[in-house]
């Protein structure tokens, strides 16, 4: 049995999960220079109409920038510690399959994404943030060896991920 479910499944999403039960929540999102080029991107599109219609650059350009700006929303991945789940964008794992999570972070975060990269883990990793988590796969069965996340707050992501993993392991055991 693989750790990670189909993202068809509608009913987990993480807007789905109430309040209460989530421990941690972090959208991902690029700093400013990821911005600031969407931004650009956008109005450069419109700017190559301005010989034709000043008007339909400007209109374009608007319509480019606001594309551009939800893209990057999209694109960018959201992690979640809730209801007995560790989730990374759509995919998911129980938290009682995860072992202890790592707190990664300068050389010990460049080596596991570079030097130390593991083929077999499933990664979440964003060029625009220079901490991340990993924990073990425990689960036998899944050929994934573990979850490897980009964060800004890896300190707070395991905190989270130690004490849901405290609060469903009694109930398997």
């Amino acid at each position: 049995m693989g750790a990670m479910s189909a993202p068809a499944d509608r009913s987990a999403t993480p807007s789905s999960s109430s309040a209460a039960g989530t421990l941690f929540r972090e959208h991902v999102l690029p700093g400013p220079t990821a911005w600031i080029v969407s931004v650009a991107i956008g109005a450069a599109l419109g700017l190559i109409l301005v010989p034709l219609s000043t008007v339909a650059a400007i209109a374009i350009s608007a319509v480019s920038i606001i594309a551009a700006i939800v893209v990057v929303i999209v694109w960018s991945p959201v992690l979640v510690v809730a209801d007995g789940q560790f989730r990374m964008g759509r995919a998911r794992i129980e938290v009682e399959l995860l072992g202890e999570p790592e707190v990664l972070e300068g050389e010990d975060w460049q080596h596991t994404i570079g030097q130390g990269f593991e083929p077999l883990a499933y990664h979440c990793v964003r060029g625009w943030t220079r901490t991340g988590l990993r924990a073990e796969v425990l689960d036998e069965e899944d050929p994934t060896t573990a979850w490897i996340a980009s964060t800004r707050r890896p300190q707070d992501l395991a905190l989270a991920l130690r004490a849901a993993q405290q609060k469903a392991r009694p109930a398997s055991a």
